[in-house]
């Protein structure tokens, strides 16, 4: 909790400076893009890994030279389990190019076909990605992206219980989608 903390007051303080040296204000960016995923995951050492298809959605107030925004992200493991999970991030850019480290809120694993029903915990989020414009408009318009992204989130509750041994995922995936700024 006192990362999260921390995180805020980071985020916050990081934003109002980019807002004072920013003369033209924030611009808007919302994008959805779907992951291909590659996902290992294990508890005590052993665990099962496979691929899905995931998407990831955000919004983003981008400055001069960084941004600020939130992410969702969901996904289908066939019609057996559900995951999502929910945050916020912090971007730096260089150009088109962007980095990006974001803290998940909140992580979390549905199962309708087991005996657990669900896994929640935290997680963070780090990445690589360049967004190219598809219209000339002054950087504002709809625009492509794609991005690698590497996620580990920590499962530390089942079934609103303390895990004795917390379960953690790790995750690495490209992302490729549209998204709009304004």
């Amino acid at each position: 909790m006192k990362f999260l903390s921390f995180f805020i007051v980071l985020v916050f303080c990081l934003t109002s400076q980019a807002q004072k040296s920013s003369g033209s204000g924030a611009r808007k960016i919302i994008s959805v893009g779907v992951m291909i995923l590659n996902s290992s995951t294990t508890q005590g050492g052993a665990g099962p890994s496979g691929s899905s298809v995931l998407t990831r959605s955000e919004f983003v107030w981008a400055y001069n030279r960084i941004g600020f925004g939130a992410l969702f992200d969901y996904d289908l493991h066939g019609s057996n389990e559900k995951d999502s999970a929910y945050g916020i991030k912090i971007e730096a850019y260089l150009s088109k190019f962007y980095f990006e480290l974001g803290y998940l809120i909140s992580a979390k694993r549905a199962y309708i076909d087991r005996s657990i029903a669900s896994e929640s915990g935290t997680g963070f989020v780090y990445g690589l990605g360049a967004r190219f414009p598809l219209s000339g408009n002054s950087g504002k318009g709809p625009f492509f992206h794609a991005s690698y992204k590497f996620k580990t989130q920590t499962l530390t509750k089942q079934d609103g219980a303390d895990l004795s041994e917390s379960i953690t995922q790790s995750d690495g995936y490209p992302v490729f989608g549209f998204g709009m700024t304004f």
